[in-house]
């Protein structure tokens, strides 16, 4: 018979009752482990880049700490095969995620083409993995151009203009935002949760969650709770189709509370922007239900 495995302690770290310990841990601190993860890491590399002045680690925070997150969302060797071999819905969102993590750690050293063309590729990469799942394989086609064209499409428009990282923060709390309002199971609020904690994590140093991640995650929770790929309309869809419009009405918050505010208008426009894209899909929502 094989002997326990020797495990951290809550009770023993904060003096507790055994009953309050394992609340603490089961109903807690379980539920918020994968975005702390993607938080630690994120900021942890955030931290390596500002120390040292390298390039790579501050590019790859954002998509390395969301795909640590994603990964905990699972048991290690259930995650592991996930990346390659996914069943459930949101297995798909390891594979991206890693490509697009060895696409961060490349980026300082890229030039020219292969700079250019090189979120255009992954794009198609994560459109074709999320068409090949289950709810969308019967409109496999159009899934892949929609999801490939609307990656590429927030990513290249967010990354010729600055403040990169706030406007990818207020679109994934407006995702978040949205999902918990349309009562999305809790594996979707985890995901989206996972990807503020990555944006927060990079954004002080630089750097920015990787805008196709976010339309990653956003699909693969439409294409699970939502209706629009079966000809449909429902609260999930409306929150994962409008929550990238918060990226675009951040620069407006800034302009319009940047001057009286100053850097506190900037930092505010990023849960202002999503407050408001949330704000527009539960009017949506609503009115279409009625």
């Amino acid at each position: 018979m094989r002997a326990a495995m020797p495990s951290f302690s809550l009770q023993r770290l904060f003096n507790l009752p055994g009953a309050a310990a394992a609340l603490l841990h089961d109903q807690v601190l379980r539920a918020y482990e994968p975005p702390l993860l993607a938080l630690g890491v994120a900021l942890i590399l955030g931290l390596i880049g500002r120390t040292t002045g390298a390039r790579w680690p501050v590019a790859s925070a954002g998509a390395t700490g969301a795909l640590a997150g994603w990964m905990a969302l699972l048991p290690v060797a259930a995650a592991l095969r996930a990346v390659l071999a996914p069943r459930a819905m949101a297995d798909f969102l390891l594979l991206p995620a890693a490509a697009v993590t060895l696409a961060g750690l490349a980026s300082p050293w890229l030039r020219g083409r292969a700079e250019r063309w090189l979120p255009a590729a992954l794009a198609m990469l994560v459109g074709w993995w999320l068409a090949g799942s289950a709810p969308a394989r019967p409109e496999f086609w159009r899934v892949w151009l929609a999801v490939s064209l609307a990656g590429w499409l927030l990513a290249r428009s967010v990354a010729v203009t600055e403040n990169a990282g706030g406007r990818v923060l207020a679109a994934a709390l407006a995702l978040w935002g949205g999902l918990l309002l349309a009562g999305s199971p809790p594996v979707w609020l985890a995901a989206a949760l996972v990807a503020v904690a990555a944006a927060l994590a990079a954004w002080p140093f630089g750097g920015a969650l990787p805008a196709l991640l976010l339309t990653t995650v956003a699909a693969a929770a439409d294409l699970a709770t939502g209706r629009l790929v079966r000809a449909g309309l429902n609260a999930t869809d409306l929150a994962c189709v409008l929550a990238p419009g918060a990226a675009w009405l951040a620069p407006w918050v800034t302009t319009r509370f940047g001057k009286r505010l100053g850097r506190a208008g900037t930092v505010l426009a990023a849960p202002v922007a999503a407050a408001l894209t949330v704000g527009a899909a539960w009017l949506c929502a609503r009115a279409w239900h009625r």
